[in-house]
């Protein structure tokens, strides 16, 4: 109950900067790497999925469309919403393959 009072997840407020940032840089291998730093900071499994589908994002920005699909096929089914937004990347990947 006080995590949600203050603050919430470390994880979360990093990884939403950094994509922020990553929205006005696009540099995708430097946000990639930096995206790979904030692995250890997962707690959750929503977390986790997320932090997954980010890096399936990235890896489609730099042109690394395998690898890419192979990290969107091993996202779990979250809620609807997640779903949604998981397969909307999905197509991307596939149309670039």
């Amino acid at each position: 109950m006080f995590r949600r009072l203050f603050g919430g997840s470390k994880f979360l407020k990093k990884m939403n900067t950094l994509m922020e940032l990553y929205s006005c840089s696009h540099n995708a291998p430097s946000t990639y790497q930096q995206l790979l730093d904030l692995k250890p900071l997962i707690r959750t499994e929503g977390e986790r999925a997320l932090f997954e589908l980010n890096r399936a994002a990235l890896l489609y920005d730099m042109r690394q469309f395998r690898e890419a699909a192979d990290v969107v096929l091993e996202i779990r089914s979250l809620n609807p919403e997640f779903d949604a937004k998981c397969a909307v990347v999905k197509m991307k990947i596939m149309d670039a393959l």
